[in-house]
């Protein structure tokens, strides 16, 4: 893991320094520099306690009083122990945190930013928790195993969501619908077996030209992160390969479309004269799969973008008479058929609820109306009800 990521230098914090301190006089301490110069001298009185002079020779000289040789007893005893100094013990509960971080800590801060709620076992956990001022001694198998990633596997019941299925586990909506690549989260079936990962993220399938270092840029997720929750070894993947990314979240478009809360109807009217699937040719009378929906709409109603995109095709056949196909951001296309008038062209950049055309009776019709079809990412039709609010 070394290899791939680079080591990076972690600035210790100084101390105060003692020259930085404000010194007596100072301009900081609000005192006269000349007060200390100026100050009076106290004068002392010398008390002698022994009125009779001793006037014999030699060498003489007064016994300390008691008090003093106290003094001097303390000076000693402090002046050893600094002079074995080396073998003073220090109480564990220590005042002051080391200078580097431990590799714990360094995990604990990185999974903080992916949003992660907890990443140590629950042994680690309480020893950190217990031992606040101690937490580089988490056990070695602790530390190079902070989290453990895996699928969980939970089969859906009566009366089951995907919000609710979420909150039983405690992930995200996004995180059940990406791993399980649920394209219309209001159709789960009863008895349907989900996977759902024991940690939030989303997983990713790596494309041509990805590389670890941009994978994790591309979903601001730590790269370590990355590498300890798939046990990746080295810098090399392969194209295909799943990677789960922990705390990374669902492109927004994406997860609405899922949720079914993303396109919105292109005409006012929400009454269908024909739904999507299987019918009878309202023409020839042949059972035929209709590729859309019909919306009532008179000649010459307002049709409006169901989503932002671009403009792809303008164009009019002996089937869908004059239409506009749009390529949306998300790789989904919109199609709206049996137009009277255009009010863009191919290229423009249209918003969601713009006007893009008229309603009209053109190509293979009964009638004034709409025909409206949708195309996911891999172009395949949908049922354009699933994504419509």
């Amino acid at each position: 893991m070394g290899v791939i990521i680079e080591k990076q230098q972690i600035a210790k914090r100084r101390c105060a320094s003692t020259s930085s301190r404000n010194k007596l006089g100072s301009k900081s301490t609000g005192l006269n520099p000349g007060f200390i110069g100026k100050r009076p001298v106290r004068k002392t009185t010398k008390i002698d306690i022994n009125k009779k002079k001793d006037t014999r020779p030699g060498f003489t000289f007064n016994v300390p009083v008691l008090p003093i040789l106290a003094v001097v007893a303390s000076v000693l005893v402090i002046a050893l122990a600094l002079f074995n100094w080396e073998n003073v013990n220090l109480p564990n509960t220590i005042a002051f945190a080391p200078g580097l971080e431990t590799e714990a800590e360094q995990h604990t801060m990185q999974y903080a930013a992916t949003g992660l709620a907890s990443i140590l076992p629950a042994e680690a956990e309480n020893t950190a928790e217990n031992r606040p001022e101690n937490r580089s001694e988490i056990p070695e198998n602790t530390q190079n195993d902070l989290i453990t990633f895996e699928w969980q596997s939970y089969r859906v019941r009566k009366g089951d969501s995907v919000s609710s299925i979420a909150q039983r586990f405690g992930v995200s909506v996004g995180a059940i619908i990406a791993s399980n690549d649920i394209r219309n989260a209001r159709a789960l079936r009863e008895g349907q077996s989900l996977k759902i990962p024991n940690i939030d993220g989303i997983p990713h399938q790596v494309k041509s030209g990805d590389s670890l270092s941009k994978i994790a840029v591309s979903y601001n997720v730590p790269l370590e992160v990355i590498l300890d929750v798939n046990d990746i070894k080295s810098d090399h993947i392969r194209q295909g390969e799943t990677l789960f990314i922990p705390g990374a979240r669902m492109n927004d478009i994406d997860l609405r479309m899922s949720l079914g809360e993303l396109f919105m109807y292109p005409v006012p009217s929400r009454y269908i004269t024909s739904r999507y699937g299987m019918r009878k040719d309202p023409i020839s009378g042949v059972l035929a799969f209709h590729t859309g929906i019909d919306l009532r709409a008179d000649t010459g109603t307002t049709v409006v973008a169901s989503l932002d995109g671009v403009i792809s095709a303008i164009g009019e056949n002996w089937l869908y008479g004059k239409h506009i196909i749009m390529s949306h951001d998300n790789g989904y296309k919109t199609l709206y058929a049996h137009l009277n008038t255009y009010s863009v062209r191919q290229g423009d950049r249209v918003a969601r609820g713009r006007k893009i055309a008229e309603s009209g009776n053109t190509g293979y019709s009964t009638g004034p109306h709409l025909h409206f079809s949708i195309y996911d990412k891999n172009n395949r039709l949908v049922n354009p009800l699933d994504l419509l609010r």
